[in-house]
């Protein structure tokens, strides 16, 4: 190849994002005939459509990415596929092609009443006596990739958990394992509902599995804002997230998460009351709150900040009790109103709405512990006040009605 060509290559590829699609225009590559025993080995295939690729003979060993588009055109034989996303895709293909019976077991797997199906996930996997008359005639290797196959199809919840509990099972070694985990990241990650599933339930259950955890860190950088929400209280719930603190916080506080923070901040302080929603909102809104007038994270207990919803707390309680009492002198109002509105009351609850938040709980319980452990404890007086409150309006309900009984 001429020097200049080469050059004209590099300039070529230099421009582009470095995707692989890009690269293969920028190189004028033809996918029917460049791709031939191609040394592909750990490349990034993320946003791809490799239909109609001829990846015959290729070294494609751990290969991986988001929204990748192949199927049937696209050509693997011969190809190494080990640690790919492509692995577990094309032993289905080959299972399909080699064993017509397969067909009619993936129907019965993922048409089936779901408590029977379980009931055969768990006799095979527990080495009990098989009854059911289609399925048991599935050797191991075919099962295994029938069950991985289901795992990424549209099934209801209670088929779905059954295969992530016996997840080691039908995988049968971390490279099997690692490779479905990448296969449906590559080809379901526009699929968020099945994502979230995914997370949520394979984090509870396998969360000290480091392949398992791996890829849950991996999702919280994909590109849908449920998924990565999915993955950091996944992360969060199953101790992921304090296992390598520094790194995840670092991602969870990207630029690009601010509306997750700032959605995480507003749910909890919805649940915490309406005081709580106007503490953490420039204007002080009670409700109806739009998720950009939210404070971010960096934004709580700024003083700034907390003057601006003081003050804007001050000026609604005035405007209310103007209407209601328009004799009250100025004075007055400010005075019996000031101490409630202050900016140290305003910073409590920022704080009580960080502990009651997902993700955002333990950055602060790592960050400010004093502060953390302090709003946690009011929380705790007044969750015991509420609890007592009830309890004495229940004593009494019941008395009025057994007196007005008598």
């Amino acid at each position: 190849m001429d020097p200049g060509d080469i050059e004209a290559a590099f300039e070529g590829v230099a421009v582009t994002s470095g995707q692989f699609s890009e690269v293969c225009v920028a190189l004028c590559l033809d996918p029917a005939r460049d791709f031939r025993f191609s040394n592909l080995r750990d490349t990034d295939f993320s946003r791809a459509d490799l239909r109609g690729f001829d990846f015959r003979g290729a070294d494609l060993r751990g290969g991986y990415g988001a929204d990748v588009i192949f199927d049937g055109s696209t050509n693997f034989d011969g190809a190494d596929l080990q640690g790919s996303c492509f692995a577990t895709y094309y032993r289905e293909l080959l299972l399909f092609r080699e064993n017509p019976m397969a067909v009619r077991m993936y129907r019965t797997l993922l048409e089936g009443d779901p408590f029977e199906i379980s009931g055969w996930l768990h006799e095979r996997y527990r080495n009990r006596p098989e009854r059911h008359s289609i399925l048991k005639k599935a050797d191991q290797e075919t099962a295994a990739i029938l069950c991985q196959k289901l795992l990424a199809d549209d099934i209801d919840l209670t088929k779905r958990t059954d295969l992530f509990y016996f997840l080691r099972s039908i995988t049968g070694s971390r490279t099997e394992l690692h490779e479905l985990m990448l296969s449906i990241f590559a080809r379901q990650s526009e699929n968020t509902s099945l994502i979230e599933k995914f997370t949520t339930i394979a984090s509870s259950l396998h969360a000290d599995d480091p392949d398992v955890r791996a890829f849950i860190v991996q999702l919280c950088t994909a590109k849908s804002p449920r998924v990565r929400l999915s993955a950091f209280k996944a992360s969060a719930n199953t101790g992921i997230f304090m296992q390598n603190f520094e790194s995840m916080k670092g991602l969870f506080l990207r630029p690009e998460n601010s509306g997750l923070r700032k959605q995480l901040i507003l749910e909890a302080a919805i649940g915490l009351g309406r005081h709580h929603v106007a503490a953490v909102n420039r204007a002080a809104l009670l409700d109806d709150v739009e998720g950009e007038d939210v404070l971010d994270l960096s934004e709580l207990f700024e003083d700034a900040a907390g003057a601006q919803i003081s003050a804007a707390i001050m000026h609604r309680l005035d405007a209310i009790e103007a209407r209601l009492n328009p004799d009250a002198s100025s004075k007055k109002k400010i005075s019996t109103k000031s101490t409630l509105v202050s900016t140290a009351i305003i910073n409590e609850r920022q704080a009580e709405v960080l502990c009651s938040a997902p993700v955002l709980r333990t950055i602060f319980a790592r960050d400010d512990p004093a502060r953390s452990m302090a709003a946690k404890a009011r929380l705790a007086a007044r969750r015991e006040r509420e609890q007592k409150k009830a309890g004495q309006l229940a004593r009494s309900t019941w008395s009025m009605r057994r007196s007005s009984g008598n």
